[in-house]
């Protein structure tokens, strides 16, 4: 396999939704990698056999990065990334034909066979839906995140602020549970016991799960169908639900769609702004979300309240690091922010806004930047000044109707 000569630092120890659970194979890999990591050219199609705990794994897709101990950064046919330790590894062969994903069929069956019994599979144009719930909310599901969501990403950042976007590599893969129980059970296999959220995207397996969202806001009784679907929805606490449907596929959706990539840097204010932005719910829309965009209520009130004690290097410090968003005791007002800045600098300096991310979506995997970096690119795109431009970010907010 021909290897690129360049290398690139292994210091990237950046928290994220998966690398902060114990255990976690990121943290393992990295934490094992000797200091330099030697990238891998021209990717070939690569075929591994692992043993993990005992399990022998077998493994189709491409090495995107080799250490030298020998540890692997590996992207599966399916879109998942294992950080695989040498001593995981029984068996490698390149046979040096392009890496082909694996079709919509194929990963249907292949979650089937992970998943517990009593699930099928629903499939749109670019997603793969299991389902343990009744074939009406998946087909809800599949329109929510296809019919509105996938197009109004597209048109929004394409044709409106002129991104370009690539077509996803792998299909985009949702995990539909029953049950809020059956459902925590997964996120605490897959995260660890301690999480608390109705829904997430995995960043490491590419993968979204949620439960059933209506179970307990309708009869049980009542066979599910479009109408009582929407029924549901016109209740206001509908709202937080809704939102994090929105919210967790847009994050898939950004790291599909060429605007970021998984495990590069990422600044959370970013990341997590752009999927407020997109988040605000539609009561009484059919669908319970029409289109980004729209002012969140809960979000606003939130950073104008903040304004009142609101530290003058605030805009400083949320973007060189991710600190306050990522502290129980600062994270909701950080928050906050975030989506206030992405608002305004969608709406007030898009085109700086496009060139910064065009920028960003060239990152490496597993590189980390400096506080002082992040900074000096922020600058880069939108100006040196930062006073002025927390003035002006804040007039926009307070204008807001």
């Amino acid at each position: 396999m021909a290897e690129n000569k360049n290398t690139v630092s292994a210091v990237f120890l950046k928290a994220n939704p998966v690398a902060k659970q114990s255990g976690n194979p990121m943290r393992l890999f990295l934490t094992s990698i000797i200091i330099f990591l030697s990238l891998v050219g021209p990717t070939h199609a690569d075929q591994l056999t692992l043993e993990i705990s005992g399990t022998t794994v077998e493994l189709e897709g491409e090495i995107l990065i080799e250490a030298e101990d020998k540890s692997l950064y590996f992207r599966q046919n399916t879109g998942k990334i294992w950080f695989v330790q040498p001593e995981q590894i029984r068996n490698k062969v390149d046979d040096d034909s392009e890496v082909k994903p694996i079709s919509k069929k194929d990963l249907g069956k292949q979650l089937l066979k992970e998943l517990p019994r009593g699930f099928r599979t629903y499939e749109t144009k670019h997603y793969v839906i299991a389902y343990q719930t009744g074939v009406d909310y998946a087909r809800w599901i599949g329109g929510l995140y296809e019919s509105r969501l996938y197009h109004a990403f597209e048109k929004f950042w394409e044709k409106r602020k002129k991104f370009k976007l690539t077509d996803p590599q792998y299909p985009l893969v949702v995990i539909v549970f029953a049950s809020r129980a059956q459902y925590q059970q997964y996120v605490d296999r897959e995260l660890g016991p301690g999480q608390n959220m109705i829904a997430y995207y995995n960043i490491q397996s590419n993968r979204i799960a949620m439960f059933d969202l209506t179970a307990d806001q309708r009869n049980p009784n009542q066979p599910m169908n479009d109408r009582r679907i929407e029924e549901v929805l016109r209740n206001p606490a509908a709202v937080p639900m809704v939102a994090t449907m929105i919210h967790e596929a847009t994050h898939q959706l950004i790291f599909n769609r060429g605007m970021q990539t998984r495990f590069a840097e990422s600044p959370l204010w970013l990341n997590e702004g752009l999927a407020m932005f997109f988040e605000a719910p539609k009561l009484g829309s059919r669908r319970g979300w029409t289109a980004p965009g729209e002012i969140f209520e809960q979000r606003l009130i939130q950073f104008r309240k903040s304004l009142q004690n609101r530290p003058s290097d605030s805009l400083q410090t949320l973007i060189s690091n991710d600190d306050r968003l990522r502290e129980q005791t600062t994270a909701l007002e950080a928050y906050a922010e975030a989506w206030a800045l992405n608002h305004f600098l969608v709406n007030r300096r898009a085109k700086e806004l496009v060139a910064y991310l065009t920028h960003l979506s060239r990152k490496k995997a597993l590189v980390e930047d400096s506080q002082e970096k992040r900074l000096a690119e922020f600058k880069q795109f939108f100006g040196d000044d930062l006073k002025a431009l927390d003035a002006e970010f804040v007039k926009y907010i307070l204008n807001l109707k």
